[in-house]
């Protein structure tokens, strides 16, 4: 039995090597520098999410490094060690064609980003313009005690009589009625469609009800 296990220990050691050549060469392909960052056994165990204890980890990093496939050197009180360079002072071509594709990739996002940016500043301004929910509701507060005072000093005037409409007045009053509920509408409509432009880019850390307490609007759009 103690000869399976010392094999069973020798693949699993493999199988340790070879995770953290994947890692440290992965490293080093990314950040396309002459020297990559070392990492000590510390380092390797968290970044690879504890696949591998630290312990086991010091162990194999030292093995690869005295077999001369990964680098190392004292670092204080312990030991950093990082993938082989290459002796060429410039990347291969291939990497250089696919660092030009990254950069015109992100050019093209940057100048979606910015053009979205525009487009939200400019529903916003327009939105901005618009007369604010709790100032409609405040002149209609007002409107509402006008015209409660003014029912008030009729009744006084005319005591129980009803007050007589004549029907032009009463036909102007539903069309101006009318109008009112036409222009009641449109501009609910206009402030949902500005809202959804505003909200589809939004400012980082920011969420849609956040930017809608921040411009100091009541109520709800639903």
């Amino acid at each position: 039995m103690a000869p399976r296990k010392e094999k069973g220990d020798k693949v699993a050691r493999t199988d340790d090597a070879t995770l953290i050549l994947d890692y440290l060469l992965l490293t080093l392909t990314r950040r396309l520098v002459r020297h990559s960052r070392p990492y000590s056994a510390i380092d390797v165990s968290a970044n690879l999410h504890n696949k591998i204890t630290k312990t086991q980890a010091a162990k194999v990093l030292k093995e690869l490094h005295q077999n001369g496939e990964i680098a190392g050197r004292a670092a204080g009180k312990q030991t950093v060690y990082h993938a082989l360079q290459e002796s060429s002072e410039s990347a291969s071509p291939a990497i250089i064609a696919a660092l030009s594709q990254q950069i015109v990739t992100l050019q093209e996002e940057l100048t979606t980003i910015k053009a979205n940016e525009k487009k939200a500043r400019a529903a916003l301004a327009a939105l901005e313009a618009k007369p604010r929910l709790f100032t409609l509701r405040e002149e209609i507060r007002q409107l509402q005690e006008e015209l409660d005072a003014a029912q008030v000093r009729l009744g006084k005037l005319y005591g129980d009589h009803q007050l007589q409409i004549p029907p032009e007045a009463r036909a102007q009053l539903e069309r101006d009625w009318k109008q009112w509920q036409r222009h009641t509408t449109v501009r609910r409509r206009i402030c949902r469609e500005l809202w959804g432009r505003c909200s589809e880019v939004l400012p980082e850390n920011t969420t849609a009800p956040e930017l809608w307490d921040s411009l100091g609007l009541e109520g709800t759009l639903q």
